[in-house]
C-alpha cells in the first residue's frame, strides 16, 4: 500500500531533524568523587575539578563534544552507564571482563592499582612497633643474605689459612678469627690483627673486597629502609593481615571483591570519604581502594597518622565507560591516543600527580 505523500514528507523531516536535535543536546558525563581525579571544584574554578575532569574537557574541545557533568555515587554510576542514563562516565573506572560485557570502554587512559590504607598507632612504643613490623618490613631477607655471604667466605678463608700465623688450626676459635677478618674487610675497618698469609686466603680477601663491600652497602641501605618502614608501620602491614579484620571500600568497586578474597569483613560505603571517616573513628581497621585517592588522602592528612602499607594488590587500567554501542567510543579513544602522543596527557598527569606517567 502506498503511503500518502504528506506522511512520507514528515518521515524524511524527522530523519533530518534527529541528528540536529542530538547535536544540540549536551553529552551527559557521569562522575563520582575520586580524588585527585574527580573532586569538588573551588570557587571560581568550576563545580568539578581533577585529572579526569580536565582530561575529559580536553577531549571535548578536540572532539567537539559539548557535555555536562552529573555527579552520582560510584555504584549508581555504573548502573547509569548500563541503562543509558548517562552518555559516558569517567571516575577511575577499572576495565575488566564482567564490565566489558555490560558496557563499552575507551582506550585505557591511566594505569593504577589497589592499595591498603591503615592508621598509624602513635601511642604504641616505638621499639614494640619496630619489632612487630620486622617480618613485613623486608629486613629479614637482607640480614639473611649478609650472614650467608659472611658464613661462606669465613669457611673458605678458614680452610685456606688454618694453621697460619693468623688463623688457628682448630675449627674453634679458627672460624671466629676468619669471620672477624671477613667482617673487618667488608666494613673497610681493617684492624689488621688478622690478615691472610697464603695466596688462596688473599684471593678470598680480594673477592670480598670487590664484591662483599658493595653487597654490604646495598644490604645496609635495604636494612635502613626496612627499619624505617617497620618503625612507622601499623598492625596491618600487608594483605595477609586483613583476614577477619573490618575493611572498608566503595560498594560496587573492584576493591570489594579483593577484600572478600583476603577473608576480611567487608564494610561497603557509598563514597570513599565515608571509608576515611570510619578509619579515623576506629570503626574499621583498614581501607582498601584505588591508589590515587589514597595517596591524596595521606598527602592531605599527614604521613605521621596514616600510611599506605604492603604491596600493590592488583594492577588496573582506567577507561571512559559508555553504554553498549555508543557512537562516542571510537572518537574518544582516538582523541585519548592523540593526547598521549602529543604530550598534552603528560602535562596533565604531572600537574595532578607531580610526576610523569
Amino acid at each position: 500500500m502506498r503511503q500518502p505523500s504528506w506522511l512520507l514528507g514528515l518521515s524524511l523531516l524527522g530523519l533530518l531533524a534527529a541528528p540536529l536535535t542530538s547535536a544540540d543536546s549536551p553529552t551527559t558525563v557521569g562522575v563520582a568523587f575520586f580524588p585527585p581525579n574527580v573532586m569538588q571544584g573551588e570557587a571560581g574554578k568550576g563545580f568539578y575539578t581533577g585529572f579526569d575532569i580536565e582530561l575529559w574537557e580536553e577531549i571535548g574541545r578536540r572532539a567537539d563534544i559539548e557535555s555536562e557533568f552529573k555527579l552520582l555515587p560510584f555504584e549508581q554510576l555504573l548502573v547509569a552507564v548500563k541503562e543509558g542514563e548517562v552518555d559516558a562516565a569517567i571516575a577511575g573506572i577499572t576495565i575488566n571482563g564482567p564490565r566489558e560485557r555490560e558496557m563499552d570502554f575507551s582506550h585505557p587512559y591511566m594505569n593504577s592499582g589497589v592499595r591498603i590504607l591503615a592508621a598509624l598507632d602513635s601511642n604504641e612504643p616505638a621499639m614494640l612497633r619496630l619489632l612487630r613490623g620486622l617480618p613485613e618490613s623486608g629486613v629479614i631477607r637482607p640480614i639473611s643474605y649478609l650472614l650467608g655471604f659472611m658464613l661462606i667466605c669465613s669457611h673458605i678463608l678458614f680452610f685456606a689459612e688454618r694453621g697460619s700465623s693468623s688463623i688457628s688450626r682448630g675449627y674453634f676459635p679458627g672460624i671466629f678469627e676468619a669471620a672477624w677478618c671477613i667482617l673487618a674487610t667488608m666494613t673497610t675497618v681493617g684492624y689488621g690483627d688478622i690478615t691472610p698469609q697464603r695466596w688462596v686466603g688473599r684471593f678470598v680477601a680480594f673477592l670480598v673486597m670487590i664484591t662483599g663491600i658493595a653487597l654490604f652497602g646495598i644490604i645496609i641501605a635495604q636494612l635502613s629502609a626496612g627499619l624505617t618502614l617497620a618503625e612507622f608501620g601499623s598492625d596491618i602491614n600487608g594483605p595477609d593481615d586483613l583476614r577477619d579484620r573490618r575493611v572498608a571500600t566503595v560498594a560496587g568497586s573492584t576493591s570489594a571483591d579483593l577484600v572478600r578474597g583476603y577473608g576480611a569483613r567487608l564494610v561497603e560505603v557509598g563514597e570513599i570519604e565515608s571509608a576515611y571517616g570510619l578509619l579515623e573513628a576506629g570503626n574499621v581497621d583498614a581501607v582498601v581502594f584505588d591508589a590515587p585517592p589514597l595517596f591524596q588522602y595521606v598527602k592531605e592528612r599527614g604521613e605521621d597518622q596514616f600510611a599506605l602499607v604492603g604491596p600493590l594488590l592488583h594492577s588496573e587500567s582506567y577507561g571512559v565507560a559508555f553504554p553498549n554501542g555508543s557512537p562516542l567510543r571510537e572518537e574518544v579513544s582516538r582523541t585519548i591516543l592523540e593526547l598521549q602522543e602529543d604530550g598534552t596527557y603528560d602535562e596533565l598527569y604531572e600537574k595532578w600527580f607531580g610526576e610523569t606517567p
